[in-house]
């Protein structure tokens, strides 16, 4: 299944996308959907408990990704980028990512989310917001945007398929979405998601972005139908062509994220280093985090 549409959604963003996660995943459910979803591997024992019916799967990936009522949900994200260059991997700097969501449950049974989603690069291990990295490949120092992605409003159907707007800032976007995978492993109910899209944005070159990730749950809060918000916990990987802030020449391989990460219920959860980076970077965001989701839409800058 592909779509063309328009978005603004950073490099190592595009959850959520798992981070549009964060974002509550922009193609989050659109598979989930689908009525043979699952039949044949349920028989297998990779999903053992978990429900077939798609409107239960359909609750059970909003809990776990968001949440099922209207509200806040936090996701942040640490990982390391990498270049890759065949099956070499050349660390390039870390990456926290954090996303704010307002989550509102329609009358039809679909779901209105507006997310703002904020990753901060620092040099390799050393905790700190940089401004400038050493491009390893090129051994040029170059400087690295504060990119800021949102306010970004979609909206789910009762069926859970995405309906984007027209346009969400100056990128074009066609995205393939591949169907999700579940797994139940011992206590704990996982969904494997995957998206690729390619970004095209007026006067640069394309982008193809790989988004996958892996988000677990325990089973006793990702099964329970009376819970509207799960914990959950998330392992991902991207595999892009470099930001282009990289400024790096073509043909000298591709650019990888590996990361982890966790979905909490208020601001005050997220990373501490995260929210000391948000401080100094932007005080009016850390007076009033929820705040952000009224300015106006920022611009694609990755």
């Amino acid at each position: 299944m592909s779509e063309a549409f328009e978005t603004d959604t950073g490099d190592e963003a595009l959850l959520m996308s798992r981070r549009v996660l964060m974002a509550g995943g922009l193609m989050l459910g659109a598979a989930a959907s689908m009525p043979a979803m699952g039949a044949a591997a349920a028989t297998s024992g990779r999903e053992e408990g978990i429900p077939t019916d798609p409107a239960a799967r359909i609750a059970m990936i909003r809990r776990m990704r968001m949440r099922a009522d209207a509200g806040p949900v936090f996701w942040w994200f640490r990982g390391r980028n990498y270049a890759q260059q065949g099956a070499k991997l050349i660390p390039m700097c870390d990456m926290i990512f954090g996303a704010l969501m307002d989550i509102r449950p329609t009358a039809d049974g679909g779901l209105m989310t507006t997310q703002y989603e904020l990753a901060f690069r620092c040099a390799l291990d050393s905790g700190v917001r940089a401004e400038k990295l050493l491009n390893p490949i090129t051994g040029t120092m170059v400087d690295v945007p504060f990119a800021p992605v949102g306010p970004t409003k979609v909206v789910y159907n009762a069926e859970n398929v995405l309906q984007l707007p027209p346009t969400i800032g100056g990128s074009k976007f066609t995205v393939e979405h591949v169907p999700e995978l579940f797994f139940r492993i011992g206590d704990t109910v996982c969904f494997q998601t995957h998206s690729r899209a390619r970004a095209e944005t007026q006067g640069q070159s394309d982008r193809v972005l790989n988004d996958m990730s892996m988000i677990c749950s325990p089973a006793a809060e990702a099964l329970d139908p009376k819970r509207a918000f799960a914990s959950a916990t998330a392992y991902g990987t991207d595999v892009t062509d470099y930001a282009r802030w990289w400024k790096m020449p073509p043909g000298l391989g591709t650019q990888t994220l590996r990361s982890a990460g966790m979905k909490v219920a208020r601001y005050q959860d997220m990373p501490q280093d995260w929210r000391d980076m948000v401080a100094k970077a932007d005080p009016a965001m850390a007076a009033d985090p929820m705040g952000v989701l009224s300015r106006a839409a920022a611009t694609y800058r990755n």
